[in-house]
């Protein structure tokens, strides 16, 4: 998905920024020492040709090394949290262009004015107003509330996925302390955490850690997304359009103007019966600015309803107008072996099971996706996907870097085993 892209670029820039901007602090307090140990003077070129400018509000002792460091750590991993909400956000956009089905709520009635519904030119119209009012929820909420979106509409427990929802709640209540608080912690925060400190800060140690579970976290929902919605959310056959007359037009515009009756929104009755262009065109072909081929199909109304608008245009010396029938063949029947490569690309049920049987007991081996794929004769990338989801299906363990990191339930067990 785009959005889990994005998220990743952004992680690795703030990633970048903070590398680089340590080096600057470290670079420009070795050279303050360097300018005290030689007695070189500010701002007047040594014999070298070295210029070291007066800096400002530069504090070079210790404690001012810690605050700079500290501030840099709390101003990234703000940064790096937001980055992550925005993420959650936009792959519900993402996951609307890919399927409408998990919004299918019959809970939920949007509200309409009937002059607002008559206004919408096209149907992407509602679409979007639907979508932007569901992710400006999440946007305003809180990470709870993000939670609870993805369960409801993608029937997805992402609280259970690496490192786990007393984790990343962790995170984002820190986060929040930090923006609203300057750091300074309340009697909610302490309670929760069980601490007595009036105030918390971030170290690299920290932020690291924080970096490295987000990246992994947001690993898991992605795969989780795109597995739903080509499984269990997958979109329904859609009902086929009644095809009784096919047509293609060949149209040579006399006038400068643009023709109206050839745009996508364009609507008009056949009998009865609501149409828009965009209902009965199947190709369209600008061979130049002035001709246009088009193939049009449809019902018989449909058609015969569309070709009398255009030969009332042609009559106004518009368009000249030529039109030919084509020919519509019955339906071939579908290619069985394409249909099976197809499935090899899409994992199911059948096809995870024979993953999780061939996976061997944890921690894996470095490359083992290969091993899995090579021996069932499927790609990479599949087997990728199916490891990641029967680890969140508590299958498996998250393993990072050969290292099985237990779930917080496990960990429970194992301190009341000791």
């Amino acid at each position: 998905m785009k959005a889990f892209q994005y998220f990743i670029n952004e992680i690795t820039k703030l990633e970048a920024f903070y590398r680089a901007t340590l080096y600057a602090y470290d670079q420009t307090e070795e050279l303050l020492i360097y300018k005290k140990n030689n007695k070189i003077k500010f701002d007047v070129k040594t014999e070298t040709g070295l210029l070291i400018k007066q800096p400002h509000s530069f504090n070079s002792k210790r404690s001012g090394k810690i605050e700079l460091r500290k501030n840099l750590c709390e101003i990234v991993f703000v940064r790096v949290v937001s980055a992550l909400e925005v993420f959650l956000v936009d792959l519900v956009r993402d996951a609307f262009l890919e399927s409408k089905e998990p919004f299918k709520k019959q809970d939920i009635i949007p509200q309409f004015s009937q002059a607002e519904l008559l206004s919408f030119q096209s149907t992407s119209e509602i679409y979007a107003k639907i979508i932007n009012k569901e992710t400006r929820k999440l946007t305003s909420g809180g990470f709870l509330d993000i939670l609870k979106f993805y369960k409801k509409y993608f029937d997805i427990e992402i609280a259970s996925f690496a490192p786990g929802k007393s984790k990343m709640e962790e995170y984002h209540d820190r986060r929040h302390l930090l923006v609203h608080r300057l750091g300074k912690t309340d009697a909610q925060y302490r309670d929760k955490y069980n601490t007595t400190k009036q105030g918390i800060s971030i170290d690299e140690d920290y932020l690291i850690e924080c970096i490295k579970d987000f990246k992994y976290f947001s690993d898991l929902v992605n795969n989780q997304v795109i597995y739903q919605l080509k499984n269990e959310l997958s979109q329904k056959p859609r009902k086929s359009k009644q095809i009784e007359r096919a047509v293609s037009l060949h149209i040579e515009l006399l006038k400068s103007e643009q023709l109206e009756c050839i745009k996508p929104d364009f609507e008009f009755w056949a009998s009865d019966e609501f149409s828009s262009f965009n209902d009965i065109q199947d190709s369209r072909n600008d061979i130049s600015d002035k001709i246009i081929e088009i193939i049009i199909s449809g019902s018989f109304r449909q058609i015969k309803s569309y070709l009398r608008i255009l030969k009332k245009i042609e009559r106004q010396k518009e368009i000249k107008l030529f039109e030919k029938d084509i020919h519509i063949e019955e339906p071939k029947e579908k290619n069985s072996s394409i249909e099976k490569v197809y499935a090899q690309k899409i994992l199911d049920e059948e096809i995870l099971l024979k993953i999780q049987e061939k996976l061997p007991i944890q921690p894996w081996q470095k490359g083992i996706h290969k091993i899995v794929a090579e021996e069932l004769n499927i790609p990479n990338k599949l087997v990728t996907i199916a490891i990641k989801q029967l680890i969140v299906k508590g299958i498996f363990n998250p393993q990072i870097d050969g290292k099985v990191i237990l779930s917080e339930e496990d960990n429970k067990d194992a301190d009341s085993e000791e």
